[in-house]
């Protein structure tokens, strides 16, 4: 029986690293279960081109990687459990050993935490442009050249949306709903999780932005020097900020269109020329532009 305890307990000593990551994994996804959801169904999503290949991939690279840490797993379990086990059996177990490795659960605890965080908003950005992507869809239909994640300078344009009326520099930002908010937003304003512009600032229903119009207008300067640089004739870019499946209205005249991802399709075709807007342009503009951008996009 002491061989039988002592064995279950080396075992446990082993896995307890795997407990640890699996726990703090278990813990935040049940709080960001708990307090926010996307702001637009996944399912309801059309499919990109690939995205069945694309998942496959991924489950396969999964896959991969999970056989190659079994692998090493298997061949150093037995190894490692007749160490710990004799370690207790005559009494000396290895503390300096033991606080090498709590401090490497901790790290590795932590590290999950971080990595957890940045993941859960990588995919609420990926389904925020998914979104958006989708909805551009019809604005090729009405004769637009859409591009998407253009590289700059150090960062990325979201969608380029390219027709007579003018080019459209497109920022997607995703923003969790939370659920806290359901209730109180529904009740005071008759719709479930608004964000309204208002004198220079983006109110949601329990905080307040103003980067992303920033971001949006900086970035739309950016390509508008491009372009008018890559084509050699005056390109003006008119920022465009959509923020996907929420309810957005103004309080006060914003800038710039601020739009739901469903607005698009209506709002872009509608706006006309302005030096301070928009800018019309002819066929041959419009070729000179997409060249541009579709090289840009192949490099």
């Amino acid at each position: 029986m002491t061989s039988f305890i002592s064995s279950l307990l080396s075992v446990g000593i082993l896995l307890s690293s795997m407990f640890v990551t699996l726990g703090v994994m278990f813990v935040l996804l049940k709080h960001r279960d708990r307090t926010v959801k996307l702001p637009v169904d996944r399912d309801q999503l059309q499919r990109i081109p690939a995205f069945g290949l694309q998942q496959e991939i991924q489950d396969l690279q999964i896959n991969l990687i999970a056989s190659m840490l079994m692998g090493v797993l298997v061949v150093c379990l037995p190894f490692a459990v007749n160490s710990i086990q004799a370690h207790i059996t005559v009494g000396k177990f290895p503390w300096m050993f033991a606080i090498i490795s709590f401090i490497g659960l901790s790290y590795c605890g932590y590290k999950t935490w971080k990595n957890f965080s940045k993941l859960t908003k990588l995919r609420l950005g990926h389904t925020a442009e998914i979104a958006t992507a989708n909805e551009l869809i019809g604005l090729q239909a009405l004769g637009y050249q859409v591009f998407h994640d253009i590289q700059a300078d150090g960062f990325n344009i979201d969608h380029l949306a390219i027709g007579k009326n003018g080019v459209f520099a497109i920022e997607t930002k995703g923003r969790h709903k939370r659920k806290r908010d359901s209730k109180s937003t529904s009740a005071t304003q008759g719709k479930d999780y608004q964000l309204f512009y208002k004198d220079g600032r983006l109110c949601f229903p329990s905080w307040t932005e103003t980067k992303p119009i920033e971001q949006a207008t900086r970035q739309a300067t950016w390509v508008s020097q491009w372009l008018t640089k890559a084509t050699g004739q005056q390109v003006f870019s008119s920022p465009v900020l959509v923020f996907p499946g929420w309810y957005v209205t103004s309080q006060t005249r914003p800038p710039f269109p601020i739009l739901n991802h469903k607005q698009l399709v209506k709002t872009i075709p509608a706006l006309r020329s302005d030096k301070e807007v928009t800018q019309t342009l002819s066929q041959q503009q419009v070729d000179a532009i997409v060249y541009q951008v579709a090289r840009r996009c192949l490099s």
